[in-house]
């Protein structure tokens, strides 16, 4: 058999982030609007996103979870690929129409399922201990997927858990990113990069977070879980400036990073807090979701997308316009709970940032098609 015979019967592969990211991106634009004007009460919406809970499931474990998928899976046969979106679709569906039913309990689950297996191996062979951490993570963020659909109460019980397992993700990918983007900027000055991956607090910022979320499942004392959250908080922080983040002033690409990292870190500090305030944690849940989650989602799948297609994070100016009305989208979801007289106000602004946000990135893809 020729060598060209051979190369035609290989199977067609994708990267991942092709296909996967601009979904996201679509649907994001579409849940996070449909959701809240639905729990607002302003449009008649199907019943998997007329609640808070629904509007949880669908932002961590819709959304957040297609985003984690496109970034790990990489390139992979296409068919296998229509596959996974088929089925993530499914399970998107069945939640929206039929919210904690067993159909879309099941969708979840082969998705998830999929996700472990294609992903979880490859870390599991890692040589250092901090890399290998990442099997298990995308075991537990699969897990809570799964059962988070299963049922209302589960949700409510998990939502806590799924949070601090996204935020471990958030911490290490985000912090994998960040290194070697700073590496390179210093590369190109000719320079060498101090405190570049930071090994030892990545492997604090790991346990801390692992030990938090051991103590929330057994439901240890508050002083217990708040003290471990504080210590992940602090280490995230420690991270951060070791990096000098002020030294990066002009550029753009790297300010938004940091900013996604900077809201990751306050975030667990304010859940330390909201162990004995309930303002603190609810301000401390959208610093997560919007503030990490959002920003650093849209600035990975823009950086990523713009760097393959122009070999520059800064050739095109709507990913800068995209990151900046996420972040101010981010800030003002932030401060609604501290200003109730504006409440109203600020969370159609926050809601109107995130969609034109995420509309920007669509366009990000589409310049970069």
């Amino acid at each position: 058999m020729s060598e060209i015979e051979k190369a035609s019967r290989k199977p067609v592969k994708v990267q991942a982030t092709q296909w996967l990211f601009p979904l996201a991106a679509f649907y994001a634009v579409l849940m996070l609007p449909l959701s809240v004007l639905g729990m607002l009460g302003y449009l008649p919406v199907p019943a998997g996103l007329q609640t808070p809970f629904g509007h949880a499931h669908e932002m961590i474990f819709g959304m957040a979870f297609l985003v984690v998928s496109g970034y790990l899976l990489g390139p992979m046969p296409k068919w296998q690929l229509l596959a996974y979106i088929a089925l993530w679709l499914l399970a998107r569906l069945s939640f929206i129409v039929w919210p904690f039913s067993l159909p879309a309990m099941l969708f979840a689950a082969a998705c998830a399922a999929l996700l472990s297996y294609w992903v979880a191996p490859r870390f599991w062979r890692a040589n250092k201990w901090r890399n290998q951490s990442v099997a298990p993570i995308i075991i537990l963020f699969s897990i809570a997927t799964t059962l988070a659909g299963y049922d209302a109460l589960v949700l409510h019980r998990l939502l806590a858990h799924g949070l601090l397992v996204l935020a471990a993700l958030m911490f290490f990918i985000g912090g994998r990113i960040i290194a070697p983007t700073l590496a390179s900027f210093w590369l190109r000055q000719k320079k060498r990069m101090a405190n570049r991956v930071q090994p030892n607090l990545e492997g604090a910022g790991l346990i801390s977070l692992a030990l938090a979320l051991l103590l929330q499942v057994l439901d240890a004392i508050a002083l217990l879980q708040a003290l471990a959250l504080g210590m992940a908080g602090v280490v995230v922080w420690l991270r951060l400036l070791r990096w000098q983040p002020w030294r990066y002033w002009r550029r753009l690409d790297i300010l938004w990073l940091f900013f996604g990292y900077a809201s990751l870190g306050t975030a667990l500090l304010l859940l330390a807090a909201g162990v004995f305030s309930p303002l603190a944690g609810l301000i401390a849940t959208h610093t997560l979701t919007v503030g990490a989650m959002g920003v650093l989602m849209l600035s990975v799948m823009a950086r990523v997308t713009v760097v393959k297609r122009f070999k520059d994070a800064n050739a095109l100016r709507s990913s800068h316009v995209a990151a900046g009305l996420l972040v101010v989208g981010a800030l003002l979801r932030i401060f609604a709970p501290i200003f109730p007289a504006a409440y109203l106000p600020l969370l159609h602004s926050a809601m109107l940032c995130w969609l034109l946000g995420y509309a920007c990135l669509i366009w990000v893809f589409w310049q970069c098609r």
